[in-house]
């Protein structure tokens, strides 16, 4: 089965989740300025909260998204509390008539590397970093 990850990451913390996950699946985290360009049966696509919202650049990508190159989304975000990024990858990818795979991964960072008050993330505690594997577990026995 086919799949890939792309992230959008300011501080580094989602790109850090990415990785693991990507290690995972034996593939490489590409960020989200690296476009679909083949057919993919599992897009994992992972983001940040900004203000509530997801960035820009993760929008823009799904705005290129089709039907035809992605056969599921799986969705990833790291956050200090919301799942708004979560929502909107959900909310963006059912309106372009994409499935989103209903199990979705939430890295709560709190403060951890907040990019707004100049930290670096990208650092994910053991804790974090058996949530995400435990995940890949789970998902990969599903998908």
């Amino acid at each position: 089965m086919k799949s890939i990850v792309r992230y959008q990451s300011r501080g580094g913390n989602t790109k850090a989740v990415a990785e693991v996950i990507a290690q995972a699946l034996g593939t490489e985290a590409l960020s989200v300025d690296n476009p679909v360009t083949e057919y993919t049966e599992v897009l994992f696509l992972g983001g940040g909260v900004y203000e509530w919202k997801m960035d820009k650049s993760l929008l823009d990508f799904m705005e290129q998204l089709s039907p035809d190159k992605v056969g599921q989304i799986v969705a990833f975000s790291t956050t200090g509390a919301t799942d708004s990024t979560l929502k909107q990858i959900r909310k963006t990818a059912e309106e372009k008539g994409i499935v989103v795979n209903k199990h979705e991964l939430l890295v709560r960072m709190l403060l951890h590397g907040h990019s707004m008050l100049g930290l670096q993330g990208g650092r994910l505690t053991e804790k974090q970093l058996e949530k995400v594997r435990n995940f890949m577990d789970e998902i990969q026995e599903e998908i």
